[in-house]
């Protein structure tokens, strides 16, 4: 899941980035002067970058692969394997610092406004500080005389102040552009523009953004200034004034008087008189518009963003509640197509017992109609949970089923897995259709990559890693035609009870579960042939077991000609404990692979 959230958090930062940089252009092309409709526009560049998530179509993605076989791993030769530990992946770290950029911005805001507060409680009021000017102006603000900053700050919404030094009592061109400030209520957008920052600490085209919007602010306010004040030159002395006195208060979330950085774009819209006709000022807004809104719809097509990956779907009508604990993933649950004919419904409910991995090792009805109780088992005994403390337990689940109205139902054919390529084949793609919550541990055990060669061995290593991270994952490898190379598909099981081979009366049941109930083992011989020959590797069938726990059928998945038949000879003479599903016994499709592999 890690790895999804980056991936959009990228995207995300994509699509800022190519609005904010045409955003600019236009501006430069379109020659918007006015700095009162420059700051609107940066404001709405901002703000279209920040509804994008919501106002864009999600690309769903789906947990299916392409792949729809059932799987299972049970491997007669008596060796186990303990999963590795998956070190933490390149998307974890990335969202775990950028998590930790979040948490410090916020705290720096946090310590900034606690500064503010400080700052006004040590201050002292100064008594008929500028009331002429503020009846004039028709805003009134609380003027503080403060020793603790440099030049004057503004801040508070319902209360305003403005923080004055000393020497600043008697300058009205200061608390006239303070006042100014306070009438535009400017503070509350420059907290809201410390908090875009503090989400977008790491993206330069937000902090870009912010600065402009800054700038074309206090020049929108001087330009007010000196119409209230209707004298340029004394303003701009002002101005100079504090630049030569080093004024600034950039560290917490108010408005200073002058960013130095600002200083000489500030002086130079003063001096410069820019007008715009309202002819071609209002064409210049609407070329922005009309070309803005083209560019993020690029962005969003090139740079989508992709909505969670969803669960498979149930069969409709079908509604499940799932327990407190996590479900990594599970089976789709159908609606039995005798209970719809008879338009039966009514809730499932079905205790199952989990192994210390999550799966599920056991199951029960514990209530329900008769005939919708074998569908939700036969779902239930496939789910996998996230058993973090790694004990056996209990849980239980419930599945409602109500008639859905106007819906066909049908049945769902697997597809046959594709055979392995010859060995040496190289690897020229690897595709993990895998939930999000198993993809970062899969990619880390994978044990084959792009480039290397398919022999038996190393398909059997990998079989052994994906089993090791998740008994229900499936590994096929397929020959990609004239290339001469393979593909190989790491996907989980589609045992979806409709759509299963074995037919009514059966249930899939996983390899290694049901290899806890072998209780009659004949172990294969391994062909004089095959070992002359260097062959190994991995034999594997889907094997019916009756209910008496005898083999009854035995479906060649996938292996070499010379290994076969001394692995169906073995696997055809074992047996396993009874399977009892509500107390009656059942037939179980499973999957066993027989692993050959020679002594070095």
């Amino acid at each position: 899941m890690a790895t999804f959230w980056l991936q959009n958090l990228i995207s995300y930062s994509l699509q800022i980035a190519a609005i904010a940089a045409a955003g600019g252009l236009l501006l430069h092309l379109l020659r918007i002067r006015i700095p009162k409709v420059r700051l609107f526009c940066w404001q709405a560049l901002i703000l279209i970058s920040l509804l994008l998530p919501a106002i864009e179509p999600w690309r769903s993605t789906s947990t299916e692969g392409d792949v729809r076989v059932s799987t299972s791993q049970a491997i007669p030769t008596a060796h186990s394997q303990k999963s590795r530990t998956a070190p933490i992946s390149l998307g974890t770290l990335a969202l775990i610092l950028f998590g930790a950029g979040v948490t410090i911005r916020f705290a720096m805001l946090g310590l900034g406004l606690s500064r503010l507060r400080g700052y006004r409680r040590n201050s002292r009021f100064a008594p008929g500080a500028f009331e002429n000017l503020q009846r004039r102006i028709g805003v009134f603000a609380d003027m503080q005389v403060s020793a603790e900053v440099s030049g004057p700050v503004t801040f508070g919404l319902l209360r305003p102040v403005i923080l004055l030094p000393e020497d600043c009592l008697r300058n009205e061109s200061i608390a006239c552009h303070e006042l100014v400030h306070v009438r535009r209520r400017d503070w509350l957008f420059t907290v809201v523009e410390e908090c875009v920052l503090s989400i977008f600490w790491f993206h330069p085209a937000m902090w870009w953004l912010v600065s402009q919007i800054q700038l074309a602010r206090e020049e929108t306010v001087d330009r007010e200034v000196v119409a209230i004040l209707n004298s340029r030159e004394q303003y701009l002395e002002s101005l100079l004034a504090l630049a030569a006195a080093r004024a600034g208060f950039d560290l917490a979330p108010a408005s200073p008087f002058l960013r130095k950085r600002h200083l000489r774009k500030r002086v130079a819209s003063l001096l410069k008189e820019v007008s715009m006709s309202k002819l071609r000022l209002n064409s210049s807004l609407a070329a922005f518009v009309v070309a803005l809104a083209l560019i993020g719809w690029l962005s969003v097509r090139s740079f989508p963003l992709q909505a969670a990956p969803q669960d498979k779907i149930d069969a409709p009508g079908v509604t499940v509640h799932q327990a407190a604990i996590a479900v990594l993933h599970r089976a789709p649950v159908v609606y039995p197509k005798d209970a719809l004919a008879k338009g039966i419904q009514g809730a499932v409910n079905v205790e199952v017992s989990l192994n210390e991995s999550g799966e599920v090792s056991d199951a029960r009805v514990l209530s329900g109609p008769e005939e919708l109780r074998n569908a939700t088992l036969q779902s239930a005994l496939q789910w996998h949970f996230a058993n973090d403390a790694h004990v056996a337990m209990k849980t239980q689940i419930t599945v409602d089923f109500h008639m859905p109205e106007g819906v066909n139902v049908g049945i769902a054919r697997t597809a046959t897995p594709g055979l392995p390529g010859d060995d040496g084949a190289a690897v020229e793609r690897i595709n993990v259709n895998v939930p999000e919550s198993l993809r970062e541990k899969v990619q880390s055990n994978l044990s084959l990559h792009v480039g290397d060669h398919v022999t038996q061995s190393s398909l059997a290593e990998l079989s052994a890693a994906m089993a090791a991270v998740d008994e229900h994952l499936q590994v096929t490898v397929q020959r990609l035609g004239e290339s001469k190379g393979t593909s190989i598909t790491i996907a989980l099981a589609n045992a979806a009870p409709a759509a299963s081979p074995a037919g009514p009366g059966k249930i899939r049941v996983g390899g290694n579960v049901q290899a806890a109930n072998l209780i009659q083992k004949v172990a294969p011989v391994y062909p004089p042939e095959a070992k002359a020959a260097r062959i190994q590797g991995v034999v594997r069938f889907m094997a019916t077991i009756g209910k008496d726990g005898s083999i009854e059928d035995l479906q060649l998945v996938t292996g070499h000609p010379l290994l076969v038949e001394s692995a169906r000879e073995a696997v055809s003479q074992w047996r396993y404990k009874t399977t009892l599903l509500n107390g009656n016994p059942v037939e179980v499709v499973t999957q066993i692979d027989v692993n050959y592999t020679l002594s070095q």
